[in-house]
């Protein structure tokens, strides 16, 4: 059996754990106060003696630096000197005027002397004169039929001039029309116009030719190419040879 003192203490202790402030079993113990002094320090002394300090390493120090004394120097390019023109005298510009002209003349002569055109027109003038000729040969033909139907060159000579009289008071009539319809239309300021007008009717008036007795009645070629207009250097005939040259 427990003796009384011995149940006292227990009770004690029971009271004494009561008494206690709770503690919860997931709390960390509180570390000793500690002085001022001795206080840890929140450094750690080997630290920088154990962790080695990183060098820095400078970005251009990792690229190699070329050999200066190997590589070609790009020099700036030079600012050309602008050089003063020559002057040139006046007989040396007019000898070179000179100079180009005659080669250009000379040029024209080769492109002239070289070129077919020349020889293509004078085969067309031939071709031409040859046509001619021949239409003006069939033409003659009939014509002095009809001449001598009429009475001759005598009769033939006054038939044209028959018709030139008709046809120069024809010419003369239109002119005359004319007059007299401007006149009524502007009656002033008409003087200088007068004028004009009365030297084509003067020029207009026909001129009566007469036929010699003793022309030869004979109708030739150059009469016929005269009546048409017809130069007869052109189309290439003799008048005194009577006939065609060439």
């Amino acid at each position: 059996m427990t003796t009384p003192q011995a149940k006292r203490r227990r009770l004690d202790d029971a009271a004494k754990t009561l008494h206690k402030p709770f503690k919860s079993p997931f709390r960390t113990p509180l570390k000793p106060a500690l002085p001022p002094s001795e206080q840890p320090s929140t450094e750690r002394p080997g630290a920088f003696a154990e962790t080695p300090v990183p060098t820095k390493v400078r970005l251009f120090d990792q690229t190699p630096h070329p050999d200066i004394s190997s590589t070609p120097r790009h020099l700036p390019a030079a600012t050309p000197i602008r050089r003063a023109p020559k002057k040139t005298s006046p007989a040396l510009t007019r000898e070179i005027i000179q100079l180009r002209s005659d080669v250009q003349i000379l040029s024209q002569a080769l492109a002239l002397a070289t070129s077919d055109k020349d020889v293509d027109l004078t085969s067309l003038v031939d071709t031409w004169r040859t046509a001619s000729r021949a239409a003006a040969e069939e033409l003659f033909a009939s014509t002095r039929d009809r001449v001598n139907r009429m009475g001759g060159v005598g009769a033939w000579k006054e038939r044209e001039r028959e018709q030139k009289e008709w046809r120069m008071k024809r010419n003369l009539e239109d002119l005359e029309a004319e007059r007299a319809r401007r006149e009524e239309e502007h009656p002033a300021g008409m003087d200088m116009e007068y004028g004009y007008e009365d030297g084509l009717i003067s020029e207009a008036k026909p001129v009566v030719e007469e036929v010699g007795a003793n022309d030869d009645d004979s109708f030739t070629m150059d009469m016929m190419l005269k009546t048409l207009n017809i130069d007869l250097d052109l189309i290439g005939y003799n008048k005194t040879a009577q006939r065609w040259d060439g």
